[in-house]
């Protein structure tokens, strides 16, 4: 991604890292796959029953971290983790 924030999950799917699926206009989900230091990485956010957003990050089969809140806050922090990862730093900037 540049240096502009996404803030929504159609402007993460401008993305060509980012895989956006969906069916008649509404998205079901949106991935990151990352392959770094011998791991396999997900950063992948999906919609829930009461309109939030689900944000969840796995490393290899685990989940790592989960968030649920507003869509466009959401994107900017799984666009961070995902620049934190492949800058080497951990996921969560610590």
């Amino acid at each position: 991604m540049n240096d502009q924030r996404p803030a929504s999950v159609r402007e993460l799917a401008r993305s060509p890292a980012w895989t956006v699926t969906g069916s008649r206009g509404r998205w079901s989900t949106a991935e990151r796959v990352l392959a770094l230091g011998g791991h396999h990485w997900v950063v992948g956010l999906t919609p829930t029953a009461d309109g939030a957003t689900a944000l969840m990050l796995w490393c290899d089969d685990e989940v790592i971290a989960h968030r649920r809140g507003a869509e466009a806050a959401l994107c900017e922090t799984a666009v961070r983790w995902e620049a934190n990862l492949l800058a080497g730093r951990p996921w969560d900037g610590r």
